[in-house]
């Protein structure tokens, strides 16, 4: 049971957080939810933009392979035709009828009209028949050779006879030697109508194909304006070729037709002609580039973006965007981050708080122990002297002056930390002041077998509030006590260098690493391997930093000559006292006693006199000059 009570009571104070911070994680966590789902939704638009921008360029592919294919069937068309037109237009010679000869060179005209070489194609022949199926076969080119021979007979055999009727032209596709061949057949007739010869030329599919195409994607553009703006130029040339590719199969598969260009691109529209059983395939290609322009362009109106810009020189103005779906993901990583630091943050707060509560508490608990014993024993009238009763009385005494010495600690960090430390400055004897402060720790340093050797003329003097430099030396010497081992020498030193009075305070203590030394000066922070075991509350250099910055003055550490620590203070020196009340000034001390009623004089003089004061005899000092202190036992100064 007890386990458990300890276990839930780490879990509270570990794990679950105050109210102010739970409160503010909350309203964090449902920004970054917010912020996911935007990101999200803009990135579900941006693709949704995306999307449709390729179904309209895949449109934009399919139509111009539609527009391709139906030019070059139309040219195709056009050409029997006006091949046929040619023959119909020549008279009939009675009693013979146009010659194989003159129809051969009728059909070469006009194919290149269309720039057609039929001399150049393989495959290009001619043929004329008798107005009877049977009649005498006459040919002139490719139809001499048997292969062409026997397609054009398959073709003529294959036409129905109604057709004759109808039309007047027609074409078939064959395959000799496996390149596709095309077979034109046109009739010739009478002024009455009677058909008198059937003529037809045969020419390479293939080749027919190639020079139509490239023509066509030459002169005529199959894309509309709007794609093919010229700033959008491909290369120094304003021609579809530059931004299509194009290519042409058989239903079989068989490439018929590509174009000069080829493009890896994944935006491509496919149409297919049904002028064949099995359709002819046409497929245009966009050019990679045109893709992404049009993909920009349309991205453009959509994008959504932080824009930041800047000028440089005076002259050139800079700039760069941010695009929102990237900037919600890293502004939530951000605020995650800024969730852990802050519960990190409050967390180690709490813990340093409740540890400066315990701390503060032990240390506040042993002079009160202290102080409650002695007084309870006194009034009881148990001691057995006057002497024991004086040392009764200065036991009392200190450890009074040391509880207050801890609530005036807390009472200024209290106000440091929010700022309302006010300072009330006046001129004052550094040497006097920290003479009084020694004086307090003898005692302390004897119980842990210590020793303080101080050297602090009088009438150096400077602007400061007594109260606040009291604490600032209290804290230095309270701490070097602290963290030093038995038998060190803590050394106070005063000195005027021109304007400035500095005051040393050196220990032979571990030190302080160098890499703690920027840690140190932050509150409830307590170095060392000792520092749990350590009494302390951790505010000490805290109050000491805030006091000096607030004197104007600087404090800094060092490594003493002997190992330790070594903090330096320089306050401005205060020349002048005109006009300043004597106790002000610090020219008038009344005398004092030390804590067995020895006389402490009330002057020094400026010149350097190292003074030790150590415990050579409770409640005593020993001068390195008598002349400075005059001891008078069992006597009080003169009021």
């Amino acid at each position: 049971m007890r386990a458990r009570e300890r276990v839930q009571r780490w879990w509270t104070r570990a794990i679950i957080p105050s109210v102010p911070s739970l409160l503010f994680t909350v309203l964090l966590v449902a920004m970054m939810g917010a912020s996911l789902l935007a990101g999200r939704q803009m990135a579900r638009s941006r693709e949704s933009h995306r999307r449709a921008t390729d179904e309209a360029l895949t449109e934009y592919a399919t139509f111009a392979a539609r527009l391709f294919g139906e030019r070059v069937f139309a040219a195709s068309s056009s050409e029997r035709t006006r091949a046929s037109a040619a023959v119909m237009a020549a008279p009939p010679r009675p009693p013979t009828t146009v010659t194989l000869a003159d129809y051969a060179t009728t059909v070469r005209d006009v194919l290149a009209g269309d720039d057609y070489d039929m001399d150049g194609d393989s495959l290009a022949g001619y043929f004329r028949l008798g107005n009877q199926r049977g009649a005498r076969f006459e040919a002139l080119g490719a139809t001499l050779r048997p292969e062409v021979r026997a397609q054009v007979d398959s073709v003529l055999a294959d036409i129905d006879p109604s057709f004759l009727d109808r039309n007047e032209t027609t074409q078939r596709h064959r395959l000799v030697n496996g390149e596709p061949m095309t077979v034109v057949v046109a009739l010739h007739r009478d002024t009455a109508g009677k058909v008198l010869t059937w003529f037809g030329y045969t020419f390479s599919r293939v080749r027919h194909w190639k020079v139509s195409g490239d023509a066509l994607l030459a002169r005529q553009p199959l894309l509309p304006p709007s794609l093919i703006d010229p700033s959008w130029r491909y290369d120094d040339r304003y021609s579809t070729d530059s931004l299509i590719a194009i290519s042409v199969f058989t239903p079989q598969g068989q490439e018929l037709y590509r174009s000069k260009r080829a493009f890896a691109s994944n935006v491509s529209g496919t149409f297919v002609f049904r002028t064949v059983p099995g359709g002819i395939r046409v497929v245009a290609t966009l050019h990679p580039r045109l893709v992404e322009t049009v993909r920009n362009r349309f991205r453009a109106n959509q994008r959504n973006v932080i824009a930041f810009t800047y000028d440089r020189d005076g002259n050139k103005r800079l700039g760069f965007e941010i695009p929102i779906e990237t900037l919600l993901p890293t502004l939530t990583i951000l605020l995650a981050l800024v969730v852990v630091v802050h519960l990190w943050r409050e967390r180690s707060l709490v813990r340093a708080r409740r540890d400066f509560v315990a701390s503060v508490s032990h240390e506040l608990r042993t002079p009160l122990a202290q102080i409650r014993m002695f007084t309870e024993t006194l009034q009881l009238g148990r001691e057995r002297d006057a002497e024991e009763r004086q040392r009764w009385l200065n036991i009392i005494s200190r450890e009074a002056r040391r509880l207050g010495d801890l609530v005036e600690n807390i009472l200024l960090f209290s106000h440091i930390d929010a700022d309302r430390a006010k300072l009330e400055t006046e001129r004052t004897d550094l040497g006097e002041l920290i003479e009084e402060v020694v004086e307090g720790y003898v005692q302390i340093a004897e119980q842990r077998g210590m020793r303080i050797l101080a050297d602090a003329p009088s009438r150096i003097f400077s602007m400061v509030d007594p109260r606040a430099m009291r604490q600032i030396i209290v804290n230095l010497l309270d701490n070097a006590l602290k963290y030093g081992p038995a038998g060190q020498t803590v050394s106070l030193e005063l000195e005027r260098i021109g304007s400035v009075a500095r005051i040393t305070v050196s220990d032979q203590g571990p030190g302080i690493p160098a890499a703690d030394r920027k840690r140190m000066w932050e509150p409830f922070v307590r170095l060392g391997k000792d520092a749990g075991t350590t009494l302390g509350s951790g505010i000490g250099l805290a109050v000491v930093r805030g006091l000096v910055e607030q004197h104007g003055a600087t404090i800094a550490l060092h490594d003493a000559p002997e190992g330790g620590a070594q903090f330096v203070l320089e306050f401005q020196v205060s020349e002048s006292a005109a006009g300043l009340p004597p106790r002000a000034t610090g020219e008038f001390r009344a005398p004092r006693l030390s804590a067995s009623g020895t006389l402490i004089s009330g002057t020094h003089t400026a010149a350097k006199r190292p003074v030790i004061l150590s415990p050579e005899r409770s409640g005593e000092f020993a001068a390195a000059d008598p002349g400075d202190v005059m001891r008078q036992e069992g006597e009080r100064p003169a009021e």
